[in-house]
C-alpha cells in the first residue's frame, strides 16, 4: 500500500494527511479489482506508485463533489444518470496508463 509520506515525497497534495488511510483502501479495491496485482505484488515500480497517487486523487475529487442528482422521473418521462461510471472509466484509464501490461489482465 502506498503511504502518505509517498503521496508526497511524489509530489501529489490533494488528500488531507487525515483522510489519506480511507482513500487509499479505495485505490487497494480498485486495484484488486481491475488488476492482475495485489497491493503485495506491486513493488516499488515508481511508475505504478504514481498511478496509485493518481487514483486516490481521482476518489478524493469525486468525494468532494458532493452529492449529484442520481435521475428523476415527471409523468411518465425518466431519466437516470451513472456518476460512477465515469468514476471508474478513469481510474482505469490510470491503471492502463501507469502499470506493466502483464498486471492488468486479470484472465478469465
Amino acid at each position: 500500500m502506498i503511504t502518505y509520506r509517498d503521496y508526497k515525497k511524489l509530489g501529489y497534495s490533494a488528500v488531507p494527511c487525515e483522510q489519506f488511510a480511507r482513500f487509499a483502501a479505495m485505490t487497494e479495491k480498485a486495484v484488486e479489482k481491475f488488476t492482475d496485482c495485489g497491493f503485495g505484488r506491486i513493488g516499488d515500480d515508481i511508475n505504478v506508485k504514481r498511478g496509485l497517487c493518481e487514483i486516490c486523487d481521482v476518489y478524493y475529487a469525486e468525494n468532494q463533489a458532493g452529492t449529484r442528482l442520481a435521475g428523476f422521473s415527471n409523468e411518465g418521462y425518466r431519466e437516470q444518470y451513472f456518476e460512477g461510471a465515469g468514476v471508474n472509466k478513469r481510474v482505469f484509464e490510470i491503471i492502463q496508463l501507469y502499470f506493466p501490461r502483464k498486471s492488468i489482465f486479470r484472465g478469465v
